[in-house]
């Protein structure tokens, strides 16, 4: 079952398209990341399902209903935004038994969600107390309690350190499979949402430029990448980008992927020593179809621009 349908919808703001005859589609149980860079439209397309924006054009189905307006819907989604904003005074516990009250479901609720977080040690610590991770955990404590089946979280990875945003991502992978709850991610943080994420949205200009299983995309967009891992990342590549059947190298501190021609995988494995010889880098290893989301974004994004 869909619980998101999105068809064409588009939204400007003045004279700047922000999205774009879009399309998109969420099934129950999944964990779908929205991916693309700052002003991809990611934050347009959310209020948009949320019933917080009209589309100028287009049609958005969440659960089968218009959100547009739609208090009903509201309810039924919880929602985590970057910068979550709780009372500061608060207990942790006290607030969200006043949420159970409003959501008409019982107290003993707010301890369940606490408890899923791992945020039980919690209960009477204030909200201005919390660490950015915590607060964040707190954000999907209220968004669990009255029993979505649907999670949207808007680049609330975004502000974290990276262990913080480890946890926070595991949380996700536990109550997907716990408490089957289907997450939509908005992301421009890519390298953790492979982890978690069974598809993924890839925008770009207010587009949704590729769509489906993460294992479809890589399978379409992957091919020919190739992982190198060197202490001398960056005079190995400048060696590699001269190889005749090299397409494209982009480094990173610990290496550099390789898109080579179709049918020519099999020369860089000899060539690649050669020259990690040559100029006397150590050679940590070279792997196929080890591309990280941000190259296969950025592989999906070149692909659709040359067309």
């Amino acid at each position: 079952m869909s619980l998101i349908v999105a068809e064409n919808l588009r939204k400007s703001y003045g004279s700047v398209v922000a999205v774009d005859n879009l399309n998109l589609r969420l099934d129950a149980g999944s964990v779908t990341g929205l991916i693309g860079p700052n002003g991809a439209g990611k934050t347009t397309t959310i209020k948009m399902i949320l019933g917080l924006l009209k589309p100028d054009k287009g049609m958005v189905k969440v659960f089968g209903q218009d959100p547009w307006d739609n208090p009903e819907i509201r309810t039924m989604i919880g929602i985590v935004y970057e910068k979550a904003f709780f009372p500061a005074h608060q207990k942790t516990l006290e607030y969200l038994q006043r949420v159970c009250r409003i959501y008409g479901v019982s107290e003993s609720r707010a301890i369940e969600v606490l408890e899923a977080v791992s945020l039980q040690e919690a209960t009477d610590r204030q909200v201005r107390a919390l660490s950015a991770g915590m607060l964040q955990k707190f954000a999907i404590a209220h968004a669990l309690v009255h029993k979505p089946k649907l999670i949207v979280a808007d680049e609330m990875t975004a502000n974290l350190d990276p262990q913080a945003r480890s946890e926070l991502l595991e949380l996700v992978l536990n109550l997907n499979k716990d408490e089957n709850v289907a997450f939509l991610l908005s992301s421009h943080i890519l390298p953790e949402l492979s982890r978690v994420c069974d598809s993924a949205a890839i925008m770009n200009k207010g587009k949704v430029w590729a769509f489906g299983e993460l294992s479809e995309l890589y399978e379409k967009y992957a091919v020919g990448i190739i992982r190198v891992t060197t202490d001398s990342p960056e005079r190995l590549a400048a060696e590699v980008k001269k190889l005749d059947y090299v397409k494209n190298v982009d480094s990173d501190a610990r290496g550099f992927s390789v898109t080579v021609i179709d049918g020519r995988e099999d020369e860089i494995y000899e060539d690649v020593p050669r020259l990690a010889k040559h100029v006397k880098a150590k050679l940590l290893g070279i792997e196929t179809g080890s591309a990280s989301m941000q190259e296969l974004y950025m592989q999906a994004i070149k692909e659709k621009e040359r067309k």
